[in-house]
């Protein structure tokens, strides 16, 4: 009998192919996976190389509104209000925007002591952004940085941009750590950055402790981020044990970190070598709240203001006192209506010392 040697050889080519009925699907899930490749390494470019706002729109929705407002006003200079959640919510340049002199924009980042302070002005200006002023937050408890108060722990390292490695190099406490959490999403990106991605498109989606929109979505033209309307006697009680229990231990504790004290004379110090005037503004607190504090951590605050001021030359506006309690719910923060009423008093005195 002669063998079928016919047969052998199609048995084994069927072997290597796949039967007829799992081509289709085969192909559309290789499709599949080069579209999710393909999707996750164009977001990861436009992340490092594309507008400032994909990695982080707190910061890059406020530059976009900022360099609208220098289009409409090309020939005043800009005086940019940087801090924290204090200065962002208190300050509300467009109230009192006179039609000539030096054009205010709140720049501020929500929990932005000195190291969030460096990175913002470092970024405006590879940005571009040339300032004429800066108003610059001085907050005590933002110089303390030991254990679990340094500021690394409240900067989200995914809103890093490369340009911002040696910022973080400097002044990061582990900054190994911090650039492997930001080095991280560009493995699957949009798995890293989803939660951004839809507090942007559909936020509703999301659980409000998943949004990362509430920061940055209501901030104005301006730069301004409205707070509280108001608050009840009853609110303001109701909140205040959370206030006290975080800030009471932080001021029996205090001390000046060597960091922060280090990035905020970075700041002074760029400012200086760039010819910018700088004025240092004290933000309004109730009396209840500086009752937080022990004549220590007091000492040590105005130490170090009484330093930088020698130092460099600045001028101090103290409004601590500038607001009615009513308007301070939680002790720090302005109400919608207090900021409004703050910054017609600030305004002119910042327009004075940096004509």
């Amino acid at each position: 009998m002669i063998p079928n040697l016919a047969s052998g050889p199609r048995q084994r080519a069927g072997s290597r192919n796949p039967p007829a009925r799992l081509r289709g699907p085969l192909a559309t899930f290789a499709a599949f996976v080069l579209l999710v490749v393909a999707l996750n390494l164009a977001f990861s470019v436009a992340l490092d190389h594309g507008p400032p706002h994909l990695r982080d729109p707190e910061y890059g929705l406020r530059l976009n509104s900022l360099r609208n407002r220098l289009a409409e006003h090309p020939t005043r200079p800009p005086v940019l209000v940087v801090g924290s959640s204090r200065t962002g919510q208190g300050i509300r340049p467009g109230v009192c925007e006179p039609a000539d002199g030096p054009l205010v924009f709140n720049m501020s980042q929500a929990g932005g002591g000195p190291v969030s302070q460096v990175l913002t002005l470092r970024r405006l200006w590879a940005d571009g952004i040339q300032p004429a002023g800066v108003v610059l937050e001085y907050w005590p408890p933002f110089l303390r940085g030991d254990g679990t108060y340094h500021e690394q722990h409240r900067l989200d390292a995914k809103r890093l941009r490369p340009a911002d490695e040696p910022t973080v190099r400097e002044f990061f406490d582990t900054p190994d750590e911090a650039w492997a959490g930001r080095s991280g999403d560009s493995v699957v990106p949009l798995v890293a950055h989803r939660h951004t991605v839809v507090s942007r498109v559909c936020p509703e989606l999301l659980p409000h402790t998943s949004r990362t929109d509430p920061i940055w979505r209501n901030v104005d033209g301006w730069g301004w981020w409205p707070g509280r309307i108001s608050a009840t006697p009853e609110q303001v009680e109701a909140g205040w044990p959370a206030v006290e229990a975080f800030y009471r231990p932080m001021y029996e504790g205090y001390c000046v970190h060597p960091q922060h004290a280090a990035a905020y004379r970075t700041v002074l110090k760029e400012c200086r070598e760039r010819g910018l005037r700088v004025v240092l503004i004290r933000m309004p607190e109730t009396a209840r709240f500086r009752t937080l504090q022990t004549s220590e951590s007091e000492r040590l605050g105005e130490e170090f203001l009484n330093d930088v001021v020698r130092e460099f030359g600045v001028t101090v506006i103290d409004a601590r006192s500038w607001a009615d309690g009513s308007h301070l719910p939680d002790g720090f923060h302005l109400t919608q209506p207090g900021a409004e009423a703050f910054t017609r008093r600030l305004m002119p005195e910042v327009r004075t010392v940096l004509k």
